[in-house]
This record gives C-alpha cells, structure tokens and sequence, in this order.
C-alpha cells in the first residue's frame, strides 16, 4: 500500500507518528502515519495510513488504510487540534 518512502519521522500530540519523505530540493512530504486516529468512526480506532498521492484540496490528501483486514480509501486532514487524522469515504 505504501508508495512514498519513509525517511523521517516526528510525533504528534495524540500519540500518532507522521513519516516524512524528504526530497532533494523540495519540502518534505507526509508519506505515512503510524497509529493514526480513524476519525469518522465510533470509539478510538486508530490504523496505519498510507499517503496515496498529492494533496488534491488545501484541506485534504488522499490516503489509504487496512482496517480489520479491509481496504479503507479516504483522505487525511486536521481535527482543529493540530494532529492529523484519517476520514473514510464511501466510494
């Protein structure tokens, strides 16, 4: 499922790890998340999340997740706390 490489990682505030692929003349970009807080659904699910392309809004970047063995499409965005979260879509 992973597509970007993993080169560096930093926490975030609600347990989460970003990983970042740093390029050679450009910005970082997130690549995965590890532990990250599945939003949109009941109780404290949290799965590993795969960065799937380029952020498509300012607000969101596709992603993608294995949850109790399925699948899962949806996008990464903020939760107005600062951490980054996953939100499925039904597609």
């Amino acid at each position: 499922m992973q597509i970007f490489r993993a080169d560096r990682s930093e926490p975030q505030k609600d347990g989460a790890t970003l990983w970042f692929a740093d390029w050679a003349y450009g910005s970082p970009q997130l690549s995965k998340i590890e532990n990250c807080r599945l939003d949109n659904m009941i109780g404290d699910q949290r799965a590993t999340v795969y960065i799937q392309g380029d952020a498509d809004t300012f607000f969101s970047i596709p992603a993608k997740c294995s949850f109790k063995g399925v699948g899962v499409r949806g996008y990464v965005t903020g939760d107005g706390e600062g951490n980054c979260v996953f939100r499925h879509c039904y597609y």
